[in-house]
């Protein structure tokens, strides 16, 4: 995995296709989850995602490691939505929330953390859901949308038997992959 990251380094600090295409593909809908949680609509944590993809093209700065580009991203969407929430007429003025009101409930220091962590346990859990086979990607994914092993079997047309089958196999590469903290998260979004 280490080549891997540092292959993945050396393709954005040189400005590579194959770089971007890998942040795109494991970064961007997290990302975009995340500033969601600023804005009333989602065209406008895409377009902050989209800034700040193109303010990393654009700059000189390198990256010693994925861990350090993760960081890197996130605190820049952070402080983009941040700053396009202070800056936005829309957001003044508001029924529900007065400004301060607003910055106090959704940009608490401690939730923006907690939202940090549970985007890059998304994030983890995502890339590999993407690997598995698409019959146990698709099981994986309608058990964590809360469905039974029998409503599984009956949208995915297959036996209940082989809804658990595909399940633990699906779950023994989960396990094998992912971080203990991020395989915890994953369990507790199918309890």
């Amino acid at each position: 995995m280490d080549n891997l990251n540092s292959h993945i380094i050396d393709q954005i600090n040189s400005k590579k296709t194959e770089g971007y295409k890998y942040l795109y593909d494991n970064f961007y809908a997290s990302l975009c989850n995340f500033s969601a949680n600023f804005f009333e609509y989602k065209e406008d944590a895409e377009d902050i995602v989209q800034d700040v993809f193109i303010r990393i093209w654009k700059s000189n700065s390198t990256f010693e490691s994925l861990k350090a580009l993760t960081s890197f991203l996130y605190l820049s969407v952070k402080n983009g939505s941040l700053n396009a929430t202070r800056n936005r007429p829309k957001w003044s003025g508001n029924d529900v929330f007065d400004d301060e009101d607003f910055l106090n409930l959704k940009l608490d220091e401690k939730t923006i953390e907690q939202l940090l962590i549970e985007e890059e346990f998304y994030r983890q859990i995502y890339v590999t859901i993407n690997k598995l086979s698409q019959e146990r990607k698709e099981v994986i994914l309608l058990s964590m949308g809360g469905y039974t092993n029998k409503e599984i079997a009956d949208k995915t047309g297959v036996s209940v038997n082989t809804v658990k089958t595909l399940k633990l196999k699906a779950y023994r590469l989960l396990r094998d992959t992912l971080e203990p903290s991020a395989l915890a998260f994953l369990l507790s979004l199918m309890n």
